[in-house]
């Protein structure tokens, strides 16, 4: 099996892990302008909290695979 997909052009490796992508200046700069409006105008008894719905592993985990050679990778 090795031997065909070696012939078919594939190769098996492990893809490369690129980084996420950061929000706009424009949209941090809004969130900042916001979030200060919020802060001013609550009580000094309000608490913030920051609350995120992300899993605890923020990176995949990569796998190795069987990849088509000289294909484009889209970035």
């Amino acid at each position: 099996m090795n031997a065909l997909l070696h012939r078919l052009g594939y190769v098996y490796k492990k893809p490369t892990l690129l980084p996420g992508k950061h929000q706009p200046v424009e949209v941090q700069e809004a969130f900042v302008s916001k979030y200060q409006d919020f802060k001013d105008k609550k009580s000094e008894k309000d608490v913030i909290v920051f609350m995120d719905a992300v899993h605890p592993q923020h990176n995949p985990v990569l796998g190795c695979g069987w990849i088509k050679l000289n294909k484009l990778v889209i970035r």
